[in-house]
């Protein structure tokens, strides 16, 4: 990790809001200057809360602060006696789940992975067989739910599961895995209907799009040994690390939040506030659908996870042991109290003596922050930094529009990258329309689009809000 200077924290006032920053090294003033405009108009103003009875408390901004519509990402936000929908948006509960896998070398990693990842994300061969009573525990209480209603008959890739070793996981889960819900959204209803028909689910177990992917790694350097033993990692262990969220339930929940603001608020009043209080309702229906959207992301991984280790069981065909390392989400709300703490693209990362009943409970919560697609991933241990709201970056953060990257110069550095579509087929001979198309969509995700990833670590561990674990080098990523 680099050393070459001090770390930048900045403080600024933003719509009347203090705000605290821990800034990337060698950040461009300019760009950091549109994330703050972005903050500007993302933030309601202390009158605007004070007139739905709310109050912000404490903001941070992480080193992978960069613009974004309507709200910059690398936020941290806590509101007194309100819910701020749209600081969190449609991706509720996206996160990053990392599995180590158990005598498993990258020589296994062998050509024909390609083959069964691509049939098994993007050929119908998830075979992800749910009753109507799977999918309503999984959106009601998330991993335990699901785990507790597989527990009678079960059909496909979940015959297959190791239902002891999944309740094992669910120690290394933040929050258990498990958003607390009084019910099912409404909007839900017809997709968790409770039967017990077996049905193969289109949604759950997909990678979604954007930034999302399933990569396979290796271990190239294990910085604190304490950690990476208690997580099962050793030099080249091969692990798999999932980005994905909640799909279309994150996307329902946003945008109905956002109708029924529009409807039920006041003409002069900020409507992007939803006071406990003032809309009772509303809240709770926000809060709860929430939660079902953040379950869902829970389940999503852990499906998405065990659907990976299923193609690499096929390919070298032998079963893989497997066990997580933790899983956890950077784009979802947290309510303590009165308080609820908004992290958009950003990560927990609790100090030690706080992970009650966790592997990790004295070493600090587990961070996975990925960076650019082939520039490799760190593992971190939080260290319950309180100046910075017990939060890490979640990623190396954009430099580049997706447009801008589009035209960047490039390399993947050999990284091989699975899609939906196999760009060596004859059939794509005479599509380069096609194959244009896929290289766009791949420099969006390049590493000449963000920045490299120490350029994010290197100032969060020496203000003292993470410390190194282990880094990832990439070898394979299947993009949606």
């Amino acid at each position: 990790m680099s050393t070459r200077h001090n770390p930048i924290v900045r403080n600024d006032i933003v719509s009347g809001h203090a705000i605290r920053s821990v800034v990337a090294i060698d950040e461009p003033e300019h760009q950091r200057a549109r994330a703050l405009g972005d903050l500007a108009s993302a933030l309601p103003s202390p009158e605007a809360l004070a007139s739905h009875g709310a109050v912000a408390g404490r903001i941070v901004t992480t080193p992978d602060f960069h613009p974004g519509k309507p709200v910059p990402v690398g936020l941290v936000a806590d509101i007194e006696n309100a819910v701020i929908p749209h600081l969190i948006g449609n991706d509720i509960g996206c996160g990053m789940r990392m599995i180590v896998l158990d005598d498993i070398r990258e020589d296994d990693l062998e050509p024909d992975l390609e083959k069964h990842l691509r049939h098994v994300f993007f050929q119908g061969g998830r075979d992800i067989a749910l009753t109507g009573w799977d999918r309503h525990a999984a959106l009601r209480d998330g991993v335990p739910g699901l785990l507790e209603s597989l527990a009678g008959k079960r059909q496909g890739l979940l015959a297959r599961l190791d239902l002891a070793a999944a309740w094992a996981d669910v120690a290394r889960t933040s929050d258990d895995g498990c958003f607390r819900s009084d019910a099912i959204d409404r909007d839900f209803a017809d997709y968790a209907a409770p039967d017990d028909r077996h049905r193969h689910d289109a949604i759950l177990g997909t990678i979604g799009g954007g930034n999302h992917f399933v990569e396979f790694g290796v271990i190239e350097r294990i910085v604190d040994g304490g950690l990476a033993r208690i997580a099962g990692l050793k030099p080249q262990s091969v692990v798999i690390v999932v980005h994905s969220g909640s799909l279309d339930f994150g996307q329902r929940i946003g945008t109905a939040a956002r109708e029924r603001a529009r409807q039920n608020s006041a003409a002069a009043l900020d409507d992007r506030i939803v006071s406990e209080a003032g809309h009772a309702d509303h809240y709770r229906r926000y809060m709860n659908g929430h939660a079902n959207a953040a379950n869902a992301a829970f389940v999503n991984r852990f499906l998405i996870g065990l659907a990976a280790v299923e193609a690499l069981t096929r390919t070298i065909g032998r079963t893989v042991a497997h066990r997580l390392v933790y899983d956890a989400p950077h784009n979802t709300v947290w309510q303590a109290g009165s308080t609820v703490r908004h992290r958009k693209g950003a990560c927990p990362a609790r100090g030690p003596g706080t992970l009650k009943g966790s592997p990790y409970e004295w070493t600090g919560e587990p961070v996975i922050l990925p960076g650019s697609m082939g520039d490799g991933t760190w593992l971190l241990r939080g260290l319950g930094a309180t100046d910075g709201m017990e939060s890490s970056a979640h990623g190396a953060g954009r430099r580049l529009s997706r447009q801008e990257a589009r035209g960047a110069k490039t390399t993947l550095g050999g990284l091989r990258v699975i899609g939906p579509i196999d760009t060596a087929s004859p059939a794509m001979r005479g599509r380069p329309d096609i194959l244009a198309e896929l290289q766009g969509r791949l420099k969006e995700e390049a590493p000449a689009a963000y920045r490299p990833i120490d350029q994010v670590v290197d100032p969060m561990v020496a203000t003292g809000l993470v410390a190194p674990v282990a880094r990832i080098r990439p070898v394979l990523t299947v993009k949606g």
